[in-house]
């Protein structure tokens, strides 16, 4: 049995998948096949936990189907000091 440290630091192991469809597909993606393949992706992917994070004790599965209407990423610089700059 494995006992949690009350002062130990929680850590978490993260990957993300985002499939992209492109923009004027005229195919229709059928909910029910975004369905599946949600849940084929996390079924697998929980099947390769016990071999590959045998650490961990347990996995939150997010599953999404969005529309990106406004979606996007901006990297702002912020101000230079001595401890996040190198000398």
């Amino acid at each position: 049995m494995v006992t949690e440290d009350p002062k130990g630091t929680p850590r978490s192991l993260r990957i993300s998948f985002e499939f992209q469809i492109p923009r004027g597909l005229r195919s229709n993606v059928r909910d029910a096949s975004v369905q599946r393949a949600l849940d084929t992706i996390a079924d697998r992917v929980i099947g390769l936990a016990e071999t590959l994070v045998p650490w961990a004790a347990q996995v939150v599965v997010r599953k999404q189907w969005v529309y990106n209407w406004t979606d996007y990423d901006e990297t702002i610089a912020l101000p230079e000091t001595d401890k996040n700059s190198l000398p």
